[in-house]
């Protein structure tokens, strides 16, 4: 059984005739579909059913080929950053978004002006499949501007905020940070990502001195990376004013498909989970002495010296048994991975880190893991798993439907984590139940707490930014703000880390901003269903795969109405809290026991 992917059933190669076939259908299809809009949109031979079916049809087909094509280049450059076929391939396709858009633009003011628009929706089968989309365009088409303008900053936004981006992306990922001979060790230079995992060292002396290096080394583009998120925030405030909305956060709600009262019953469990976080850590700096709170260089630190090894093949069976305990309809979903090599499991030079799935339009996932055998890489399988098997819920429905938000794109795959969680907390012997309690709890202790300090920060620095241009001291100390409002007394303050914003890709995205509650959503509304599951047993399955179906056509507070669930109410919220302080208490239990 190979362990790289299998990606034929997209294209054979670089080099496949369909491939080439595809780009040029999609170009010849955009300008088609424009030249109808242009010429043969008042024809009177065509009712408006007629019309949008047509349309919806065109755009399907498009939608189709340009995701496969781009999703093929993807991910070959996932598994090889030097293939430069990959990159130009990918950049070919990534030209024609501006056409898509300004196609978009042009549907939406057309079924906009439509009278009675939900009595055509209703006059057939293929529109009612669609009418959740289509209501959604008419809401877009008041926030959006005419279709030349649109085309205009689509294409502007390459030499603006994706020119940003990319700087970004560059002065980090070439950034060198020179470890000198210091606490007994000799003097380094590495590379800023692997400074960064010095945090997870066994030894104090190595994460003392990646912390403190670190920071030095960021110091060298503060500037340069202050211009970064200047301008990518300066242009998402201008976007927030041409298309009417009230501030970036609203702009952001609106496009995630979700209330403001969702966001405020969040945010209130986060606050209140808060102490929940800090007990852990408070405990954490007792272990190691502290009596000031945890400084930033021990957040990551190990507790315990020992790591489980696990083979791919155990973590496969691992999986594949407790999602078989959870729902068969998994499991056979996991096997059908194994079985069809979705997934490239080993690390390698070339390959990308960190892991990922991708939904693919062809009704198939891919997986990338770097599966080094440690115990927790069995969750990360989990939980990409997850995703796919969210695709998989949804790959019977029109392609059109199949696109869901980020605030519910951690839901499926954080609880498929539960799964694997629960099962080892229940049946595993003490040292691996600490390693996997271990790990989760310092997910909590990301996803939020840290978590929270970004949406604090970001919030704080739109605020600021819609009058100035932020200096790097002031940017810094929103974001020292931001972290003792979130850590509090677990963290030193003496020891915290002010330039955060400058490694976090999140901020540096102009189309997704406040790319940060999302994820503590996510995980909050995935503990939420497990605690239901818990409740209801098996007649809760039906729930679950209904409501990641219902995720690519309703807004997030009619996905949770759909298996009876208000998420404006913080009590569904505090379930998932419950879940997580079991888990929280059982780790410092283990630590008790281990002193």
């Amino acid at each position: 059984m190979s362990t790289h992917w299998d990606l034929t059933s997209l294209y054979a190669s670089f080099d496949d005739p369909k491939m080439d076939k595809d780009l040029q259908d999609v170009r010849n299809e955009i300008q088609s579909l424009k030249k109808w809009f242009n010429e043969e949109l008042t024809d009177n031979k065509l009712n408006d059913t007629d019309k949008i079916t047509y349309i919806l049809r065109q755009m399907t087909s498009i939608d189709y080929r340009m995701d496969r094509y781009a999703a093929y280049a993807r991910l070959q450059s996932a598994t090889d950053a030097t293939n430069q076929i990959a990159l130009e391939k990918l950049n070919i396709i990534e030209a024609l978004y501006p056409d898509y858009t300004q196609l978009e633009v042009m549907f939406g003011d057309y079924i906009s002006k439509i009278d009675e628009f939900d009595k055509v929706i209703s006059s057939s089968p293929y529109l009612q499949e669609h009418g959740y989309i289509l209501q959604e365009m008419v809401e877009i088409n008041k926030h959006s501007l005419d279709s030349d303008t649109e085309s205009i900053i689509a294409k502007m936004k390459n030499t603006g905020s994706t020119s940003w981006t990319k700087l970004h992306q560059q002065l980090l990922s070439t950034l060198q940070v020179e470890l000198p001979a210091k606490y007994g060790l000799e003097e380094e230079i590495k590379p800023i990502s692997t400074v960064r995992n010095m945090a997870y060292s066994q030894d104090k002396n190595v994460r003392k001195r990646a912390y403190e290096s670190e920071l030095e080394a960021y110091k060298k583009i503060t500037l340069p990376m202050s211009a970064c998120l200047n301008g990518i925030k300066g242009e998402a405030i201008t976007q927030t004013e041409l298309r009417g909305f009230s501030s970036p956060l609203d702009m952001t709600l609106f496009y995630s498909r979700m209330d403001s009262r969702i966001l405020d019953a969040l945010l209130k469990a986060i606050e209140e989970g808060l102490p929940l976080v800090r007990k852990y850590l408070k405990k954490k700096a007792e272990v190691f002495g502290y009596d000031n709170g945890l400084p930033w260089y021990e957040l990551f630190a190990p507790l315990g010296d020992e790591i489980s090894k696990v083979t791919y093949e155990e973590a496969k069976h691992i999986v594949y048994d407790n999602f078989k305990s959870f729902n068969p309809s998994l499991a056979d979903f996991a096997q059908m991975a194994f079985d069809k090599n979705w997934i490239d499991v080993e690390p390698r030079a070339g390959k990308r880190g960190g892991a990922f799935c991708s939904n693919l339009p062809i009704g198939e996932s891919r997986v990338l893991l770097n599966f080094n055998g440690v115990l927790t890489n069995v969750i990360t399988l989990a939980h990409e798993l997850g995703h796919g098997y969210h695709g998989h819920c949804l790959k019977d429905e029109e392609l059109l439907n199949r696109s869901y938000t980020m605030p519910i794109a951690e839901t499926a795959s954080t609880f498929c984590e539960t799964i694997i969680i629960k099962s080892a907390l229940a049946n595993w012997d003490d040292k691996k139940r600490f390693e996997i309690l271990n790990d989760q709890v310092i997910r909590y202790v990301g996803i939020i707490m840290d978590i929270y300090s970004r949406f604090i920060f970001e919030k704080a620095l739109f605020e600021k930014r819609d009058n100035t241009t932020l200096s790097v001291e002031q940017i810094c100390d929103l974001m020292a703000d931001a972290q003792e409002k979130a850590y509090g007394d677990a963290l030193d303050s003496r020891f915290n880390h002010p330039y955060m914003w400058v490694n976090k890709v999140h901020y540096y995205y102009a189309s997704r901003n406040y790319y940060n509650f999302p994820y503590a959503f996510g995980l909050l509304l995935a503990k939420g269903l497990y605690a239901m599951y818990e409740n209801e047993g098996d007649s809760f399955l039906s729930k679950y795969d209904t409501l990641l179906r219902e995720t690519g056509k309703n807004s997030i507070y009619g996905i949770g109405q759909s298996v009876g669930i208000d998420l404006t109410d913080v009590q569904f919220f505090r379930g998932g809290l419950r879940m997580i302080e079991e888990d929280i208490d059982m780790l410092i239990d283990l630590i008790d026991r281990n002193d």
